[in-house]
């Protein structure tokens, strides 16, 4: 028995929350000019012809000719629906993201009972003898107890569902994991939307205290929202746990393929790093780097390097440094020497070491034109000769296609150069909220 299957469980949930996080920008992008111009239609009509009337006791109204009330009712209804998009939208997504969490459980627990079937011996799941006759096989019944099993865990509580897990692999889950009152908060406040349409419940307010969760005055029958922020923090928080959880019970459950889970964990940081999501990154490197078994040096390296790499990317050269420069690396393959001084900004040196690797050592022409770690380096002339000296061919940038968000945020820049990135994203934060307001 192999990681595989608890590798595509992972997988399979991390690429689904991706594609969830980035249609909420996206929609609200394209949904943003429509709700404006829905809106001002419906001012512009009642501006020319809704006049205001002073009926009994003093009080206002609004009136307007009978042969244009259905222009008026229509148009006051696609501006109402559209202002609703940005409500219903945004916490629609945030319901599917724990939904997908769930999902991800409930194939995390048939994986758990595929590697270790014994954990099913304690089941208090019986069958009795006219079920089990209609069964063509043990198989068959062992799968009808599974499946019942995971019903019976999943209809409880996310506390209970780690509770289960401790119980079984006998192991803290929860212990310095910052981000479990995070979870705690968006389940509870995923609750609300589906049964409560949003609105504090006692049950929230105390689940949320008992597990110090951070709510401020919120009070029962206020009305939560999603906000943009909060939606980004949702994603990073079930990206963060899920990504532990399943190479905790990896590492625990299968220690002949740690090789392979070390592996997959590196690919996950260095996707993640590729995509600039850097502040979920630097987490998953700091657990990979504290684990206490690795396959082999190499990958301890590995991480440490990317570790480095990853403040590097943000700016953060010193932090990057002093990461790098706690290991030595006398004693080291020519790659990771060669990442070393990279980090180190010494930029001779790296030039130097490049030819002595060559064109079939460590380090190959993909590696130089898409490992992060030579960004920098690749801006500068003296690079690019030594890249033609090595390889015999000119360097070439190697265009890797953009995420579609990140197309619809450099289009909204391309229209507009004043504009930043971080801009385009406060803006439709800001548009999120007047939305709700109205």
């Amino acid at each position: 028995m192999n990681g595989k299957e608890l590798h595509v469980n992972l997988h399979t949930f991390l690429r689904h929350i991706d594609s969830i996080k980035d249609t909420l920008p996206m929609t609200m992008l394209l949904i943003g000019p429509h709700q404006k111009k829905a809106s001002q239609k419906f001012e512009k009509f009642i501006e020319e012809n809704v006049e205001e009337i002073e009926v009994e006791n003093g009080e206002k109204a609004i009136a307007v000719k009978y042969e244009e009330s259905k222009i008026f009712e229509t148009l006051s209804k696609n501006s109402e629906i559209s202002i609703l998009a940005s409500k219903i939208i945004p916490e629609s997504l945030f319901v599917s993201l724990i939904s997908q969490f769930d999902a991800f459980l409930n194939r995390l627990f048939r994986a758990l009972f595929d590697i270790r079937p014994e954990y099913l011996n304690n089941s208090e799941r019986n069958l009795s003898f006219s079920q089990l006759v209609e069964f063509s096989s043990i198989e068959k019944a062992r799968e009808y107890i599974i499946e019942k099993e995971i019903e019976t865990i999943l209809r409880k509580s996310h506390t209970e569902h780690f509770e289960y897990l401790e119980n079984k692999l006998s192991m803290p889950l929860r212990k310095d994991l910052p981000i479990w009152k995070i979870f705690i908060e968006i389940t509870e406040r995923r609750n609300l939307f589906v049964h409560c349409d949003g609105k504090v419940s006692s049950q929230y307010i105390k689940v949320c205290k008992e597990n110090h969760c951070k709510i401020g005055d919120t009070k029962v029958n206020d009305r939560l929202t999603v906000e943009l922020e909060y939606f980004i923090e949702t994603y990073e928080c079930l990206y963060e746990i899920a990504t532990k959880l399943t190479h905790t019970l990896w590492r625990k459950l299968l220690k002949d393929d740690i090789e392979e889970a070390d592996r997959k964990l590196n690919d996950t940081c260095f996707d993640l790093m590729s995509s600039k999501q850097y502040k979920i990154a630097d987490i998953l490197l700091d657990f990979a780097c504290l684990q206490k078994k690795h396959h082999n040096d190499a990958f301890k390296n590995v991480f440490v390097v990317n570790k480095a790499l990853s403040q590097y990317l943000q700016s953060k050269k010193k932090e990057a440094k002093t990461i790098i420069n706690s290991k030595d690396w006398s004693a080291s393959s020519d790659d990771f020497k060669l990442a070393h001084l990279v980090l180190n900004e010494k930029y001779d040196e790296c030039y130097e070491l490049m030819k002595k690797i060559g064109n079939d050592g460590e380090v190959d022409k993909e590696n130089y034109m898409t490992w992060p770690l030579f960004y920098s380096l690749r801006k500068k002339d003296k690079f690019k000769e030594t890249y033609k000296e090595i390889f015999d061919e000119e360097y070439h940038i190697l265009e890797i296609p953009k995420r579609p968000l990140q197309e619809i945020i450099d289009e909204q820049i391309k229209n507009n150069p004043d504009v930043k990135e971080k801009t385009v994203k406060k803006e439709l934060s800001e548009k999120q909220k007047k939305a709700k307001k109205e």
